[in-house]
């Protein structure tokens, strides 16, 4: 992994801080936390005894595989980690933010490497950074920032370096021209958000080709063929022709959720805005597919797409913070993160499938909700499904293989059946 020369960050990065025992919520419920070699190294040499033994007690070595990465873990009460207090960990109010593991100090900022730069974002499972990176009218943009080489450390970082070439099928060594097209796409507010993601889906399919045929010298071209296109509507027509599908739209949807909440700890403010959801659609053990249909497309038209429709920037801001975030469309290279999603092969075709059903989810929960809330439906509300589809999805490791799964088995595993999952 290249050392990192200079620092890139979204411009309200530095707006965020965490709000303790303020939250809403709080990150140390639901989650393994591991304990890099560092920092329990701080613990097993902590001056006071009474927290000493704590450690001793709560903190274990790994059985098998231990690296300084991950090199230990808490042991959860429940679902919960021991040393939380009133909404705050204790750890950090009486012995300071340096004996936490970085898993617990950097949430919710990501760091990755690319290129010799660090470019940094915020992970929106935190609901004061999704409201930090969402709220903002203005359209997403990133500067360069003051950092000290001296604080960067190479624990949790994904990392891609185009000087090695392509890899995986994957054209990595054109990743900056395919992620800044891909960006300026997904803000793009000639066209509406749906649209924009499902020329982005005929955009991966098409780059996985040619990247799998050997014929990476093309990428440029390619980009610029389709930056023509779009500006000159050519895909227009096309898209129109899509069918918008709403009950198998629905039903993905709440195949998918079901599968999740029924297979491992679920955030309970998650399960909170399931609920409404639900009772939003006047989903009931009497209520026909049909009849659900029907109460979703009114409830979407009627206090939904209003006030998404205002405020478009918070989806959008969402697609694109996803694809700094991850280093959509290929993923990285390498990554030093203990529980990062061992299946990081997937295909371009596949990054672009597993996003457009999180925005799918989000835009079909948002649905749910302003049914519920009807005219009070409002910002905070989208907050806090964005949040909470981060924390219950995003961050878990078997889903993505569940999403690929089902869309095979519904036959939405192209880019006309992904844009089901996107059209009203």
């Amino acid at each position: 992994m290249q050392t990192p020369t200079r620092l890139l960050e979204p411009r309200h990065l530095s707006a965020f801080h965490c709000l303790g025992g303020d939250c809403e919520d709080t990150c140390c419920d639901g989650w393994a936390i591991t304990v890099d070699k560092p920092a329990y190294e701080r613990y097993q040499q902590c001056p006071d005894p009474a927290w000493r033994a704590s450690f001793d007690k709560l903190v274990t070595i790994q059985a098998t595989g231990a690296t300084d990465h991950n090199y230990a873990r808490i042991a959860l009460s429940s679902s919960t980690c021991p040393f939380l207090a009133e909404g705050w960990c204790s750890i950090h109010k009486q012995l300071g933010e340096s004996y936490l593991p970085v898993t617990c100090a950097r949430f919710p900022r990501v760091w990755n490497v690319v290129d010799g730069v660090l470019e940094k974002s915020l992970d929106l499972g935190c609901p004061e950074a999704a409201r930090v990176a969402l709220l903002d009218p203005e359209s997403m943009t990133f500067q360069q920032a003051d950092w000290d080489p001296r604080e960067f450390s190479t624990l949790r970082v994904s990392a891609i370096d185009s000087s090695r070439g392509a890899g995986l099928e994957k054209p990595y060594r054109h990743f900056a021209v395919v992620r800044a097209f891909v960006v300026k796409l997904l803000q793009n507010r000639a066209h509406p958000l749906w649209k924009r993601l499902a020329i982005l889906g005929l955009f991966c399919d098409k780059l996985q080709e040619m990247a799998a045929g050997g014929d990476e010298q093309g990428v440029p071209q390619m980009i610029q063929a389709y930056e023509e296109a779009v500006s000159a509507g050519l895909f227009d027509e096309t898209l129109s022709q899509l069918p918008a599908r709403t009950a198998l739209q629905l039903e993905t949807v709440v195949e998918l959720i079901v599968a999740r909440i029924t297979s491992d700890f679920t955030n309970r403010q998650f399960l909170a805005s399931y609920k409404e959801f639900m009772d939003g659609l006047g989903w009931g053990a009497d209520s026909s597919m049909e009849q659900i249909d029907s109460r979703y497309r009114e409830a979407y038209a009627q206090y939904c797409a209003p006030f998404l429709n205002r405020h478009e920037h918070i989806l959008e801001h969402y697609l694109v913070n996803y694809v700094w975030r991850g280093l959509f469309p290929f993923g990285p290279q390498e990554n030093t993160y203990a529980l990062r999603d061992p299946n990081r092969q997937r295909s371009i075709h596949a990054e672009f499938q597993l996003m457009a059903v999180y925005f799918s989810m989000i835009q079909a929960l948002l649905t749910g909700l302003a049914g519920f809330h009807k005219e009070f439906f409002g910002a905070q509300h989208v907050i806090q499904v964005i949040y909470t589809v981060t924390r219950t999805f995003e961050h878990s490791v078997a889903f993505p293989q569940r999403v690929m799964q089902t869309l095979g088995e519904k036959g939405l595993d192209n880019p006309a059946g992904v844009a089901v999952l996107l059209k009203f």
